[in-house]
């Protein structure tokens, strides 16, 4: 990536894209409607000049990103009008809404991200380098995103010390409803039944550090949060449908006084967050997959696509561009060698041509 970087939103995200790809070299202009949050990411380092506005930040760049918040996706998107051969992507942690509104506005230069990492602290103030460092970075192509568009945008995860893995947006809206969202709604809940019950000044005092830990992230910023919740709403709903269930069983257990039972709930409880932590959660030894595929729009979707639907996880893709022909080569590190070879299989079905190859530094 050598050309200029935009980024649109300099708090946290934006701020920390902003100070890694300043640290390598990139040139990075930034804007964000709250011009003390520009000048801050300005004195910062985090851009090296800060546009008046989004259009002008975004001329001339080769890579815009979109570090706003959900519910303003639809309003930024209306108001740039990068290049032709721009790449633009966003951070958001819901996706569905938000690759309908870059896709309406940029068609094939679009493609979802989410970087799985973050702070309770906001603001460029709390931005780090280093923040992407070991997370993953999710993105979300469709069958309208062009091979270029993902090629740019997991070179920039690389770039960043993250690992890039492909879902399909719903597929992500789901996950992170269950991983982070819920989480977040259960953490205030617990805070608000502790501080409505009795003496609030004494049972927070005695508060020991598993209460403090499960509620850890109830100091987040709620501003931010509403958006996230009504953009992933349906999703949240299902994940919070789930939870209601477990509640009623666990209730059911106590007041029928089904001691076996609920220790055997509690067990299995333990035991799957002991192995949910015992391993990467992409594990398994990578195996790299190869295949020519012709230069014509969704191929990577369709790829991408096949190996969601057997749960193979994605850790790194790369396109290997050829002359001939109009094709390219696709090189794919899988996690684990039983979905290498179950995708392996799938990409054959689909009339791809798969050799196992190296795996590149």
């Amino acid at each position: 990536m050598d050309g200029k970087v935009a980024i649109i939103g300099t708090g946290l995200i934006g701020g920390s894209i902003g100070l890694a790809l300043r640290a390598s070299g990139a040139e990075v202009v930034g804007h964000d409607d709250d011009y003390v949050a520009a000048r801050a990411a300005l004195q910062r380092g985090a851009i090296e000049r800060a546009a008046s506005s989004a259009s002008e930040a975004v001329d001339g760049a080769e890579l815009v990103i979109l570090a706003v918040p959900v519910d303003r996706m639809e309003a930024v998107c209306s108001q740039i009008d990068p290049g032709p051969e721009a790449v633009v992507t966003d951070v958001g942690s819901a996706k569905a809404a938000a690759v309908a509104h870059g896709e309406a506005s940029f068609g094939e230069r679009f493609i979802g991200g989410h970087p799985m990492a973050g702070s309770e602290r906001q603001g460029v103030e709390a931005a780090d380098a280093a923040l992407f460092q070991g997370a993953y970075w999710i993105l979300t192509p469709t069958p309208a995103t062009s091979d270029r568009s993902y090629g740019v945008v997991a070179d920039l995860a690389g770039r960043l010390g993250a690992t890039p893995v492909a879902v399909e947006p719903a597929v992500h809206d789901a996950l992170v409803a269950r991983l982070s969202h819920l989480p977040q709604l259960v953490a205030s809940a617990l805070v608000e039944v502790a501080v409505t019950t009795g003496d609030q000044d004494a049972l927070l005092g005695l508060a020991a550090g598993g209460f403090r830990d499960v509620t850890r992230i109830a100091a987040s910023d709620a501003g931010l949060w509403v958006p996230i919740l009504r953009a992933n709403r349906s999703a949240v709903l299902d994940a919070l449908d789930g939870l209601e269930r477990r509640f009623e069983d666990l209730g059911s257990l106590l007041r029928e006084g089904r001691w076996e039972e609920l220790r055997l709930f509690l067990d299995r409880a333990r035991r799957a967050r002991l192995q949910l932590f015992a391993k990467p959660v992409y594990g398994g030894d990578p195996a790299a997959l190869d295949l020519m595929i012709p230069d014509r729009p969704g191929v990577l979707a369709e790829v991408t696509t096949a190996a969601g639907e057997i749960g193979a996880n994605i850790e790194d893709l790369r396109i290997i561009h050829s002359t001939e022909g109009g094709r390219g080569r696709l090189h794919l590190v899988v996690a684990g060698e039983e979905k290498a070879r179950r995708l392996e299989s799938a990409l054959e079905r689909l009339g791809y041509r798969v050799e196992r190859g190296e795996l590149l530094e």
